[in-house]
């Protein structure tokens, strides 16, 4: 059997939709695959193959005492898998889950940040016919929204609230489309660790999630590129408040003046969207940056 769900970019809102604000999410046309089938064996084989591939990780799962447990020292992948295959088990038999290999592909980089363990958990849902939000938050914290990216080829607003997730197909595709571009650091930023750390900080947010929600909007319907740039700044401004950390453009790329940056996601990490009304990225090719990728060669737009 095989199982196909793409990566993800938070493009609006990372951080404070975990408090219920409306995001726009860009799915990947980046995926990562899973292949299962039978083997011979009364274990669960589970290895991770990446783009070029290698084989990432690799782990045996087992029955001990009417319990799942692994074979290697322990580690946070192999916990995170535990957590998943306990929760199936609630619906489902041992025996259906136990004689099974599990094959993970990756179609892009695993620093990239674009989903890795989304992706697998949503793969691993489609198998088990079963909800795979409440299977990504078995295991891991976060809002959702990259599970809501990984089946769909459109962009969407996505929004939960505190018993119910809403999500809409939206058109993400400005004039100025081919003037945004995604950089990335060269360091994966850890997102489980971001969000504890946001988690932690008990400051009033709605009125900076009202001042979100009218930017995202706004985004939708911006026909101008320095429009665009506007809400860019405003933007991180806002999170900037929420998190208490400088706009990454102020704290690292304060010289580039071509377009302004915005960071995506967890700060400090992964990709950041940046903009240039000529589309020239040497400034960023001279710091030593390859990964330079044009938004709409990664993300489906429409």
């Amino acid at each position: 059997m095989l199982f196909k769900s793409n990566g993800k970019i938070l493009l609006t809102s990372e951080y404070l939709v975990l408090d219920g604000a409306k995001a726009i999410a860009l799915p990947s046309k980046l995926t990562q695959e899973l292949y299962v089938e039978q083997c011979d064996k009364e274990i669960i084989e589970w290895q991770g193959i990446d783009e070029k591939g290698n084989v990432w990780y690799e782990e045996n799962f087992y029955l001990k005492n009417n319990e799942l447990v692994y074979s290697a020292e322990k580690n946070n992948t192999s916990e995170k898998l535990l957590l998943l295959f306990n929760h199936i088990l609630k619906t489902r038999e041992v025996k259906d889950i136990l004689g099974n290999k599990f094959s993970t592909k990756l179609n892009f980089k695993r620093e990239w940040g674009l989903g890795t363990s989304s992706t697998f958990v949503n793969n691993l849902a489609k198998w088990a016919n079963i909800d795979p939000y409440r299977l990504l938050f078995s295991a891991f914290k976060g809002s959702g929204y990259d599970i809501a990216c990984c089946d769909v080829n459109n962009p969407i607003i996505f929004e939960k609230k505190q018993n119910s997730i809403n999500v809409k197909n939206i058109t993400f595709n400005p004039p100025f489309i081919e003037n945004i571009f995604l950089i990335h650091l060269d360091k994966k930023q850890n997102t489980q660790t971001s969000i504890t750390n946001y988690l932690r900080t008990k400051s009033e947010k709605n009125d900076l999630i009202k001042r979100i929600n009218l930017i995202s909007e706004e985004m939708l319907q911006c026909k101008n590129l320095n429009h665009f740039e506007d809400l860019i700044v405003e933007h991180e401004s806002i999170i900037s408040q929420a998190i208490s950390q400088e706009p990454i453009q102020k704290l690292t790329f304060n010289d580039y003046n071509l377009g302004k940056i915005k960071s995506l996601g967890a700060w400090g990490g992964d990709f950041i969207l940046v903009t240039s009304k000529n589309n020239d990225l040497s400034y960023f090719n001279n710091k030593g940056f390859e990964t330079i990728l044009k938004l709409s060669d990664l993300v489906y737009i429409v």
